[in-house]
């Protein structure tokens, strides 16, 4: 099956994040392993929120294996999340979780322009 335009952006969204992060953090925040296979773990699942599925405070970089254990205990990265950024920060970003949001291809594109020139930024410092 042939995915669609909107699909593939979605995609190449989810690689300049996963890049950012692992600028970020060249390491899974709960465990701090940096070999295997690191990821772009989302605090708030994808599944569950398109309002905070591209925002880059929503996601850092996991190991496949912390990643996947978030999916059944969310606690570990719930507790590092508040640890680094604070509980208000965390209120804020499931407050804005709760937003319904269906995003438009243009404004697909709009945030990975903005991704983009972060990861630039990122790359040149």
């Amino acid at each position: 099956m042939k995915k669609s335009a909107k699909l593939k952006k979605k995609d190449a969204i989810h690689k300049t994040i996963r890049e950012i992060c692992l600028i970020r953090h060249p390491y899974c925040v709960i465990c701090k392993k940096s070999d295997g296979i690191l990821q772009g773990g989302h605090l708030i699942p994808k599944k569950r929120s398109e309002a905070v599925r591209y925002d880059l405070l929503n996601v850092f970089t996991q190991c496949s294996s912390c990643n996947f254990k978030h999916n059944h205990n969310p606690h570990p990265f719930i507790q590092w999340f508040i640890k680094e950024y604070g509980a208000g920060e965390y209120d804020s970003l499931v407050e804005k979780s709760r937003l319904v949001v269906h995003y438009k291809t243009w404004e697909l594109d709009e945030i990975h322009d903005t991704l983009k020139q972060i990861l630039h930024q990122m790359r040149n410092k």
